[in-house]
């Protein structure tokens, strides 16, 4: 999934098209971010609304690496997904939609990106971590075929980030691990 030929974006029902990210749109990643975590101060996750955004040199490493993509309007872009690797599996790093552009179907359309390159690269499945006690999260994940990894069955790569995101503040008490079937 690394430095695929760039093709036309994908339009969505939404009138957003979504396309491989450039190094233009990096300086307007953390504004759509930045406005999307506010939300999770009302779902009771100020933590999460603490202002960051993804740092500047891992969102051009990864539109140099091709795991990055945008979700434009009119030209703009509205949303972002950013992807790597947990362990050995293909993991979403994070999806991210203005709210101003929330719930016209974006985020699927991105999440959709990333599965269906996912799918054609022969990857067998992709994983992800997210709260679970929020509405556009797990419930919203497991709409789109995910299911939750119970502890037991987490990977090197699971356990490892569990820790990361525990020592960086994040309560793993209403996290979860989840992840989709994609061939095999």
């Amino acid at each position: 999934m690394q430095n695929e030929p760039v093709s036309e974006p994908a339009v969505h029902p939404s009138g957003a098209a979504v396309r491989a990210g450039v190094e233009a749109d990096l300086p307007l990643l953390a504004g759509i971010e930045v406005a999307a975590d506010a939300q999770y101060a009302d779902a009771g996750h100020p933590e999460l609304a603490d202002g960051s955004s993804i740092p500047e040199p891992v969102a051009r490493k990864a539109v140099e690496q091709g795991r990055l993509a945008v979700a434009t309007v009119a030209g703009r872009p509205v949303g972002w997904v950013y992807w790597g690797r947990v362990g050995g599996e293909l993991s979403i790093g994070q999806i991210c939609v203005s709210p101003a552009h929330g719930r016209r179907g974006i985020g699927t359309a991105l999440l959709r990106y990333v599965l269906d390159r996912a799918a054609e690269a022969g990857e067998p499945a992709v994983v992800l971590n997210t709260q679970s006690d929020v509405a556009w999260n797990r419930p919203w994940y497991e709409k789109h075929g995910f299911a939750v990894v119970p502890e037991p069955d987490w990977t090197e790569g699971m356990r490892v980030v569990t820790e990361q995101q525990a020592a960086d503040g994040l309560d793993w008490s209403s996290r979860v691990h989840m992840r989709r079937r994609l061939a095999g």
